[in-house]
């Protein structure tokens, strides 16, 4: 079994010794990523692959969980329809939802990485043949961004940030592209931010996304992990809930800034996980 060292950067940094995974899919088109807005405001827990067709296992496991398209079960919704959840070393889960069924693993308990699984059907959320792909860990009760632990994607395209805008205390918002004077005071800060793989291909959820005033680092936005707690979802370490992050229909809430008089240089950085970037920069009078 493979194994390497990488660091999820959320409030702190830490080091975890987790397994590497196979692809469970045998293309790699993506219609969610991890993090990504899913209906109204939820967080993609994990990855949804378009015309996925065979399932294959990301990595030697131990059968945990059948879950059956009629019933739910604990933890896992019953969105995710027909679904195998494997348990592997290091407390690692993988949970593989809108399967055609489960009828593969009704005499058997184990599997070895890229064994088949089964195929893809229409029993979850999401259209036919998409294949809902999650990553866990037992240990520290948080879902993983998959493609920390999946091999490296073929992506030569930046992420892009459109239609910042500022909105202050009195709910008034301002197009950042043409402004040029605004109010000392504190502003929510909003982008739209997105990425992807291919030219015309679906548009995605970016890695990463910091924001810089005056050249200090005030936030980072990390899509690595998703924790629970107290029935709200947050993105790593961070105060961002999935009702927080994404409520506004076509831009993300990138948090609180306070602008004082003077100039005031905003940077915006968006990131993907191949670490293609890209950055917005603007300058604002602060009266």
């Amino acid at each position: 079994m493979k194994r390497f060292f990488f660091c999820i950067l959320a409030a702190t940094m830490f080091f975890a010794e987790l397994s590497a995974l196979e692809w469970p899919a045998d293309t790699q088109n993506f219609v969610r990523l991890f993090g990504q807005r899913i209906g109204e405001n939820t967080f993609e827990q994990g990855l949804t692959f378009e015309d996925a067709t065979t399932v294959r296992a990301a990595d030697d496991g131990i059968l945990l969980i059948t879950l059956d398209k009629k019933y739910g079960a604990g933890a896992f919704p019953s969105t995710l329809g027909n679904a195998l959840v494997f348990l592997h070393d290091d407390g690692l889960q993988t949970v593989y939802g809108n399967m055609d069924d489960t009828t593969v693993f009704r005499n058997r308990i184990t599997t070895e990485s890229a064994a088949v699984i089964g195929k893809t059907g229409n029993s979850g959320w999401g259209n036919p043949n998409e294949l809902i792909f999650q990553v866990s860990d037992n240990q520290k009760k948080v879902y993983i961004n998959p493609l920390l632990l999946l091999p490296s994607v073929n992506d030569k395209i930046a992420p892009q940030i459109q239609d910042i805008i500022l909105i202050n205390e009195q709910n008034t918002a301002f197009q950042v592209s043409g402004q040029k004077n605004v109010r000392q005071g504190s502003y929510e800060l909003y982008a739209d931010i997105s990425d992807t793989v291919t030219q015309g291909g679906h548009s995605l959820s970016p890695f990463r996304i910091t924001i810089f005033v005056n050249g200090t680092n005030i936030r980072t936005i990390p899509f690595e992990t998703i924790t629970q707690k107290d029935g709200e979802s947050y993105l790593g370490n961070t105060a961002f809930t999935d009702t927080l992050l994404y409520r506004r229909n076509n831009e993300l809430y990138l948090g609180k800034i306070i602008l004082s008089r003077g100039k005031s240089d905003i940077l915006i950085t968006a990131r993907d996980i191949t670490g293609n970037e890209k950055s917005e920069q603007f300058t604002i009078q602060v009266d």
